[in-house]
């Protein structure tokens, strides 16, 4: 316990060092308010509501894969970041960590994306939606996570900022957070429940409004997040070998 505390001090001195690019990762997403919910969905409550909680699922993925991905393939090609590796606890300890750092920011990020959603929106979601809404955005992080995770630890550093860049949106279009949530025909509406964001978004949406998550996508989130657990673990250990053999 006292390993994974100073882990998780390690994780909020180091974002606390840098603040910059966070604030940048925090306030991004409100932009995308301003182009994809206020325009379209803002006179629709129902819409709105659903959509803002999108944006803040779109943040989450953003937030993981700077600080997982990028932030990763950084410190493995940094002399720090072999030191750290150097250090006792294994690879638990430390995923602990960055998760709790993600977990924080995750809640930060969510603050400008309400205020943007209560001010140009006609979105309305009650304080108990608001605080179930925020628990399974926490919930989302820990998927996301894992896979950016198994992605700054399995792949090429010098190919992480190119993969990193565009997994993001990729994940949201073929998860379906940019279409109709309640739509079921189609290509997307198909392959949604199967991808490693849809069971996260449709905790969210339930959470904040009357949608019923599907059966498919719960289980299929549980799936992916005990995979991509087993992939981020390994790679862990593989290239913890190969650096230090």
């Amino acid at each position: 316990m006292n390993t994974t505390l100073a882990y998780v001090k390690f994780e909020i001195l180091e974002a606390i060092r840098i603040p910059a690019v966070f604030l940048g990762l925090l306030f991004m997403p409100a932009g995308g308010m301003f182009v994809f919910v206020i325009p379209t969905l803002g006179s629709d409550p129902a819409a709105a509501t659903m959509g803002t909680a999108s944006m803040c699922l779109f943040a989450v993925l953003i937030i993981c894969s700077a600080q997982y991905g990028m932030g990763i393939a950084d410190a493995r090609m940094k002399p720090w970041g072999g030191y750290v590796r150097t250090l006792p606890g294994g690879p638990v300890p430390r995923m602990i960590s960055m998760v709790t750092l993600s977990l924080l920011m995750t809640v930060l990020g969510a603050i400008p994306l309400v205020l943007v959603a209560a001010v140009g929106t006609e979105a309305t979601v009650g304080p108990a939606g608001l605080v179930l809404g925020l628990l399974a955005l926490m919930l989302a992080v820990v998927p996301f996570a894992l896979f950016m995770l198994a992605v700054g630890y399995a792949v090429n550093p010098y190919l992480v900022s190119m993969l990193i860049s565009i997994t993001p949106l990729v994940l949201v279009v073929l998860g379906g957070l940019l279409a109709d949530p309640y739509a079921t025909d189609g290509f997307i509406a198909t392959i949604a429940p199967y991808t490693p964001v849809r069971g996260a978004a449709e905790l969210v949406w339930a959470a904040v409004s009357d949608y019923r998550p599907q059966a498919a996508s719960l289980i299929s989130q549980g799936v992916w997040t005990v995979v991509l657990a087993l992939v981020a673990y390994r790679a862990y250990r593989a290239d913890e070998g190969r650096r230090f053999r």
